[in-house]
């Protein structure tokens, strides 16, 4: 993982805090938006994902939870720190994140540093629908996220090869 001097790297927001559709970015259709099927509740904070990265788990860049005072639009790129890992089963982890210059959430450097009651609504709203595994600190966050990005490069690599008729063997 690359570090600056804060630890923040770039994240793309999909869903708003607070609201309840499924904005997805598609590579070849742009934006598209549908109501989410396990919403009971809105979204408990921003979510989307981290650019440059890779998660076999389901096929996509690695999802990131992203805390900050304000509910931040679809399509919105901000530079945020990653402070914990929230684990599901399925390998679909989230990454848990604050807005670097966030007046609120900004300060926070791990888990420890938050109001229980962020945390505790996250679970809650993931627990509607699937298995909760619990949370991993901010060391964890840093290797999967390295891990995601060695694995977005290989991809690109393995592309470029079959594209040139190359083997990556």
């Amino acid at each position: 993982m690359t570090h600056g001097q804060d630890d923040c790297i770039t994240a793309m927001i999909e869903d708003p805090a607070g609201s309840t559709v499924r904005h997805v970015l598609d590579p070849e259709h742009g934006w598209i938006t549908y109501r989410h099927p396990y919403a009971r509740r809105p979204w408990p904070a921003n979510y989307g994902f981290l650019p440059g990265t890779y998660n076999p788990a389901d096929d996509d860049p690695l999802d990131v939870i992203v805390l900050a005072a304000s509910s931040l639009p679809t399509g919105t790129t901000t530079r945020v720190r990653p402070i914990g890992l929230f684990r599901r089963p399925d390998g679909d982890h989230k990454v848990l994140a604050v807005v670097c210059d966030d007046p609120v959430y900004g300060h926070a450097r791990q888990l420890a540093d938050l109001p229980p009651h962020v945390m505790t609504a996250i679970e809650e709203w993931f627990a509607d629908w699937t298995v909760v595994l619990g949370w991993e600190d901010a060391s964890a966050t840093r290797a999967l996220i390295a891990n995601g990005q060695a694995a977005h490069s290989a991809r690109a690599q393995q592309r470029r090869d079959s594209i040139h008729g190359h083997s990556s063997d």
